[in-house]
């Protein structure tokens, strides 16, 4: 009568292990924890999926890269005492701090100096010469921060298929199990159980239909005489 066929669930489920890799501006734990929660929904590629716990241990903070700056600086030197306003006597560039500065501007002063005995000496200068330059510095672009979340990854497999088959009918009961079968192999029904009661009613009719045709001839015959 019917043909039923059911695919029974299976659970399948196993350890896993997610490597996770992020940026950090900061390198401090604090800041990176705050980047790291403790738990994550996770789901593999083959389907199973489950809820992932943080291994402290596992956190790493490397450096990702590191960038450049230039700023400009500026230095002013004092040489007093000059005898004229004579540029020869200014140094056209200078050492600062491991950096070659250049010579941009001067600017005089008279300086009213006179002799232990109280005569004046005459005019003599200071020339203030502002030099200027650049300096480069290096700094962290930013940090790489990976880590290890673990834990119990599952999914409900459907590999598996059961048929029922259904009879119906009087007589001796068809002892007729459920049948299992990987759903990669085929399912074989013999279909016997059902070519043998269809024989049996193609005989019956058959038999029937005779009967019938000769009954029907041999009253044409009597009308006939």
């Amino acid at each position: 009568m019917d043909l039923l066929k059911q695919e029974p669930p299976e659970n399948e489920s196993r350890q896993h292990i997610e490597t996770v890799t992020l940026e950090s501006k900061d390198k401090d734990m604090a800041s990176v924890l705050e980047l790291l929660p403790q738990q994550r929904e996770f789901a593999t590629s083959d389907g199973l999926s489950g809820t992932l716990t943080l291994q402290l241990d596992t956190v790493q903070v490397d450096v990702s890269g590191y960038g450049s700056s230039t700023r400009a600086v500026n230095v002013t030197r004092s040489y007093p005492n000059l005898a004229g306003q004579d540029t020869s006597y200014i140094p056209k560039t200078i050492q600062d701090g491991g950096r070659t500065l250049t010579l941009q501007d001067i600017n005089w002063r008279t300086d009213n100096t006179a002799s232990l005995d109280g005569h004046a000496m005459g005019d003599r200068f200071t020339a203030v010469a502002t030099y200027s330059g650049s300096a480069t510095s290096s700094y962290v672009k930013g940090y790489t921060v990976t880590a290890n979340y673990t834990g119990t990854v599952s999914r409900i497999a459907l590999n598996k298929t059961r048929y029922v088959v259904i009879f119906e009918g009087d007589g001796p009961a068809v002892d007729a199990m459920p049948t299992e079968a990987d759903s990669g192999s085929g399912f074989q029904f013999n279909w016997a159980y059902l070519l043998v009661p269809l024989g049996l009613i193609a005989l019956a009719g058959g038999g029937m239909g005779t009967a019938v045709f000769l009954k029907r001839r041999h009253e044409s015959e009597e009308e006939a005489e």
